[in-house]
């Protein structure tokens, strides 16, 4: 597919419908979108680093004007089958800042930098500015990071050297879609994990090493996903493959124990400073229990593992497709599309394998297949550690969206098949995988919005 076909597609499926998500879903309502925004408020506030409290909570100061339109909003997201009326909308929606702040408990944001919050920080910072209401201020972030991740993910397209039907299909799910317009960090996630697969493409089409620009490009993002979720340490793996002799006149491996020492920097000082285990339901995580569980019984966490796949690896794959919202409001589209994304995705892997950017580079895309497996593993392994109680048969708090930028990388692990393919069936494979994008995008852009609206807005009975 022409790359500005791919940014160009991209573009027009995208934009409208995450600008309609961003104005159709309530404040708070997307996946953890609470704690997020709050997160965000308390780097404005002038606290960098989470803190942890003397009563074991963690968290920070934020405008309690947050938690007012937040009260406003509860009663939905706490009862199943809860519906937005239009007198609560029009109560939330002149909720204005209330310039006295109070600290909060969000334990499962406070550990994270505040990089990729910078959208979500601009839109609010401009919100108050500006004088609006607190619900408008969250709007507006949306669309900033909306701006922001959509971005970079027409970056990515355009930089590219294959996989474009893939990399286009992944960042059109609904999920991502949904993600690109929260207050969260998974949009850039997402949008930075697209980046990262493109500038290794371009090393494997050109069956060569990365250039310094591309390496040091590839470096950073690294360290931008890894100093939030440290699982993603493992993506430094592929950057040995193709790591080139020297940047200018410094030695190119000088890169990367940077990005190791930030990142563990940041992870022991959350640990030690910022983290507290949260209890949920009747579980109770220790993370000194678990490990001297683990150092008695190493295989209790494989087999924890491949337990929880063998359970979960369908609503896993169905909640990194699209399954929105959190607390009791779970938006679902028609079952049917599920398996359309998949096989849309997977008809797309084939017509890259066909594609002839791609090249039978095996050394790099070991890289990335080892990269790929030792981020999935870490995932579950620090979700053993800090959210599962003490030997349990299975482990706890792995989410479907974790998996979304992970999805890119198998675009560039599919065979070089291209010779094989005569040239007038080249020339019939981009309009191919753009019929098929086109689909995906439209069913998305139909029931998304719906499966919203008659979710939140459209009274049961």
């Amino acid at each position: 597919m022409p790359r500005n076909i791919a940014v160009l597609l991209f573009a027009l499926l995208a934009l409208p419908v995450a600008s309609l998500m961003a104005w159709v879903m309530p404040p708070y309502f997307n996946v953890d979108e609470t704690n997020h925004v709050m997160r965000a408020e308390t780097v404005l506030q002038g606290q960098v680093l989470g803190v942890r409290d003397a009563d074991g909570s963690s968290g920070g100061v934020i405008d309690t004007g947050l938690l007012t339109l937040l009260s406003r909003y509860w009663p939905v997201m706490s009862e199943p089958g809860g519906r937005v009326g239009t007198d609560r909308m029009a109560e939330a929606a002149t909720i204005p800042w209330a310039g006295e702040t109070r600290f909060v408990n969000i334990p499962n944001t406070a550990i994270y930098p505040p990089t990729l919050y910078l959208p979500t920080m601009a839109g609010l910072w401009l919100g108050k500015g500006l004088d609006l209401p607190v619900e408008a201020s969250i709007r507006l972030a949306r669309l900033a990071n909306i701006l922001c991740a959509v971005g970079l993910v027409a970056a990515a397209l355009r930089l590219a050297a294959f996989g474009h039907g893939p990399m286009l299909a992944i960042c059109l799910w609904p999920m991502c879609l949904a993600q690109y317009a929260a207050c969260s960090q998974d949009g850039l996630f997402i949008a930075l994990g697209a980046l990262y697969a493109a500038l290794l493409s371009r090393a494997i089409a050109g069956g060569r090493k990365a250039t310094g620009a591309e390496f040091l490009g590839l470096a950073l993002i690294t360290l931008l996903i890894s100093m939030s979720r440290p699982a993603n340490l493992a993506l430094l793996l592929p950057l040995l493959f193709i790591m080139p002799g020297r940047i200018g006149r410094v030695p190119a491996w000088l890169a990367l124990p940077p990005v190791l020492l930030l990142t563990m920097g940041w992870a022991l000082h959350a640990v030690l400073y910022v983290q507290v285990m949260q209890v949920h339901g009747d579980v109770v995580p220790d993370l000194r229990g678990q490990l001297a569980h683990l150092a008695s019984h190493p295989l209790d966490f494989p087999i924890a593992m491949a337990a929880t796949l063998g359970e979960w690896l369908w609503p896993f794959t169905v909640a990194m497709l699209g399954w929105i919202g959190w607390g009791q409001v779970n938006i679902v589209l028609p079952d049917a599309l599920y398996p359309a994304y998949l096989w849309g995705f997977g008809l797309l892997l084939v017509l890259s394998a066909l594609s002839p950017g791609n090249r039978p580079a095996w050394m790099p895309k070991a890289g990335v297949a080892l990269g790929l497996l030792g981020t999935i593993i870490a995932i579950f392994l620090l979700q053993y550690l800090t959210f599962t109680a003490v030997g349990a048969d299975q482990v706890d708090g792995v989410q479907g969206r974790y998996f979304a930028p992970l999805a890119l990388l198998p675009g560039l692990l599919v065979p070089a098949l291209g010779h094989l393919v005569p040239p007038r069936l080249q020339a019939v494979l981009p309009a191919a995988a753009g019929l098929v994008l086109v689909a995906l995008g439209i069913a998305t852009a139909i029931f998304l919005p719906y499966a919203v609206m008659m979710r939140l807005y459209v009274t049961a009975g």
